[in-house]
């Protein structure tokens, strides 16, 4: 099919017209969870937020939609069990919020998750309890939901696409 020069203007134009009203359309509603409960999704929201926040750079770990990310892909994971490590994870943070502060980690203070969250990822490098254990797994998560994003590619590493990149090369030099 071909296209005359004074149809795709007019088309053009006919679009244009139409734009006002598109951005005059309400925000969409919020996608519910597809695998986790809405508690769960905020709590892996708040620790992946937590774990890469917004700073001067870039915007953190729920403006890139991370917790969106991983439940997605939780639901359609072949692997089931994995998803019950979750669970399992989540649950562990819960019961030592509760532990540490008598109340659940989102009913928590910022301060009080933060709290949680440095006792947790000071065992990363040896995790012993399952909240330490979930804290290696969120954390790795959120990194790959991260930096797949929009906001973890092109605002926090500012990758400019496949443009030539003059200077100085910074990869590695295998002669």
């Amino acid at each position: 099919m071909t296209i005359s020069r004074r149809e795709m203007l007019q088309q053009t134009v006919a679009a244009a017209a139409a734009l006002p009203l598109v951005k005059a359309l309400p925000p969409l509603a919020p996608v519910p969870p597809k695998f986790f409960t809405a508690a769960e999704f905020a709590l892996v929201d708040e620790m992946s937020d937590m774990i890469i926040p917004t700073d001067q750079q870039s915007a953190g770990a729920r403006a890139a939609g991370v917790a969106t990310f991983i439940d997605g892909r939780l639901a359609e994971a072949f692997e089931k069990d994995e998803g019950q490590r979750w669970r399992t994870g989540i649950a562990a943070v819960e019961a030592l919020s509760r532990e540490m502060h008598g109340k659940g980690f989102m009913a928590s203070s910022p301060e009080q998750r933060l709290a949680l969250l440095t006792r947790v990822a000071a065992a990363e490098s040896d995790p012993k309890t399952d909240a330490e254990k979930f804290f290696k797994q969120i954390k790795g998560g959120t990194i790959r939901a991260y930096y797949t994003s929009k906001i973890g590619i092109h605002d926090d590493q500012q990758y400019k696409g496949n443009v030539i990149q003059p200077g100085e090369y910074a990869g590695y030099d295998a002669t």
